[in-house]
Formats: structure tokens, sequence, C-alpha cells
């Protein structure tokens, strides 16, 4: 499964759960604007692909380091295909 795949798969469970729409999802979609995500969401979603992509690329990156924005579906693709490439960012 490709990260997109996952990330895809991780959103339309969320706004499923949450009765909302699952339309197509696309990488330039944004994800409050377009998806209709808020925080709590987006936290459900990063659970969601920890457990299915097995990597935590907010717990491996550098406490000092700047985060990234998180505002589309491609700034998931691009953060969890970075960790799926680096070996500290594997949950065990």
């Amino acid at each position: 499964m490709t990260p997109l795949d996952a990330i895809a798969a991780a959103i339309r469970t969320v706004l499923h759960d949450t009765g909302r729409d699952a339309a197509a999802i696309a990488p330039e979609m944004l994800l409050a604007a377009d998806l209709g995500l808020d925080s709590l969401d987006l936290a459900q979603t990063i659970v969601l692909l920890e457990r299915s992509l097995g990597v935590d690329p907010f717990r491996a990156a550098p406490a000092v380091a700047p985060r990234p924005a998180i505002r589309t579906v491609s700034d998931l693709v691009s953060i969890y295909s970075a960790a799926i490439d680096s070996p500290r960012s594997h949950t065990p």
C-alpha cells in the first residue's frame, strides 16, 4: 500500500465514522477546506496511519526541528514517504 492509498483510506474512515461523505481524495486537496477535517479528525487520521503504515514521523523528528505545515493530502504523503524511508521512525 502506498502512502497516498493509506492516507486516503484513513481519511475516508475518519469521515465515514463521523457521518460525512468520503468522496474521492486527491493529493492537491486541502485537508480542512476541501475535506472538512478539523484538528481532531487529523489526529485520528494520524493514529490510523501509524497503525497501518507502522511509522510515526512526528516522534522520529528531532524536538528542535520545525514541524512541517500539514495543509494538503500531499503534505501528509511527503511526511509519511520520508518517514517510511527512515529506519528511525518505525514503531515497534
